[in-house]
């Protein structure tokens, strides 16, 4: 098995969340803590990169049909943490960029809104 460190190598505080069985597909965490508690987070790696970022309470976003292994819990904190990291990835694309923008709004966090007041309005 590939650990979560090898495969989420820019987040290495999710090393204990769990070990996908592939570098490839849906992965998915709960979030337990703050506003966002009970929302899902979903990233979905191809050939090791980040292609699309979803964050709901309802799958939205995400295609029903679509397996994802769930790596079990994660703080709002570490949620966020992940979404920046994303966000500040030149090397992905603007779409996956955006997804990620949107699930840090979504959060309810004030790391999250203050990083993105100083994106957008430069403040």
């Amino acid at each position: 098995m590939i650990s979560t460190v090898l495969l989420f190598a820019w987040i290495p505080a999710l090393a204990q969340t769990g070990e996908p069985e592939s570098a490839d597909g849906w992965f998915k965490w709960q979030i337990i803590d703050g506003e966002s508690a009970g929302m899902l987070l979903y990233v979905r790696k191809q050939q090791d990169q980040t292609v699309r970022v979803a964050v709901s309470g309802h799958n939205c976003g995400v295609p029903r049909r679509v397996q994802a292994t769930d790596l079990g819990d994660i703080s709002t904190d570490d949620a966020v943490s992940m979404l920046l990291e994303i966000v500040m990835n030149d090397d992905l694309d603007q779409d996956v960029r955006e997804q990620a923008m949107f699930g840090l709004a979504q959060s309810g966090s004030d790391r999250a809104f203050d990083t993105l007041d100083r994106l957008i309005f430069g403040g």
